[in-house]
């Protein structure tokens, strides 16, 4: 009887991964824009993004998810889904924002993530100049640089100053996350997918396996 082979974990690890970005204080005002792609570095199957952090003076928030990147379409509300929405009271601490549901990014893949505030005034959510393309990143994902949003209306594009994006500035705070792994099968793409070091042991165990006499 053939067997067959389940292709990924039957789980999501969640609670045991969460990427916290650095923290200069450098704006704060309406909004944030970014990219998060999932890395290949490690046999993934997908990464699930279950809640996000901020900090300021908050106040009534969404935050909103796009597939692929967010250029080219930060301001067109339609290509946009909503995961939270709430009010929520000033705080100089990280502050969690659970998604109503998880963002599921699959490896390779890329997401554009909008946390807003609609509060009067430019002290809503704390965010960071650019420092380099990449803000942050970890074994699972990685974090881009992006756009502050100085409109407190979502999606805005004109200010009373002039344009209301803001571009070259870096997400502020801690994104959870939860990690669904690939498992290993005896087929070529899904080998290569595997560190190195477990390619070489799998292959010792089959030469094992195969010698003659083994049982």
């Amino acid at each position: 009887m053939e067997l067959t082979l389940p292709q990924s974990a039957n789980y999501t690890a969640h609670e045991s991964y969460s990427i916290d970005t650095t923290n200069h204080m450098d704006h704060t005002f309406c909004g944030i824009m970014f990219d998060i792609r999932a890395k290949t570095t490690l046999p993934v199957e997908y990464v699930e993004i279950y809640a996000v952090w901020v900090r300021g003076n908050l106040g009534p928030l969404t935050v909103w998810y796009t597939e692929g990147s967010y250029r080219e379409k930060y301001d067109n509300k339609k290509e946009w889904n909503q995961v939270f929405e709430d009010t929520m009271a000033p705080t100089n601490q990280f502050t969690q924002l659970h998604l109503q549901k998880p963002v599921r990014i699959k490896s390779g893949e890329s997401i554009g993530l909008y946390v807003h505030s609609k509060a009067p005034g430019d002290g809503a959510i704390v965010y960071d100049n650019e420092r380099d393309r990449i803000s942050h990143e970890d074994l699972f994902i990685s974090l881009e640089s992006g756009c502050a949003h100085i409109s407190n209306e979502p999606f805005q594009n004109q200010h009373i100053w002039g344009w209301a994006w803001r571009p070259r500035r870096e997400f502020v705070g801690r994104i959870s996350q939860g990690v669904k792994y690939m498992l290993w099968r005896p087929v070529k793409e899904v080998h290569q997918k595997f560190p190195r070091s477990f390619r070489e042991a799998v292959k010792t165990l089959l030469l094992v396996h195969n010698r003659n006499g083994s049982t």
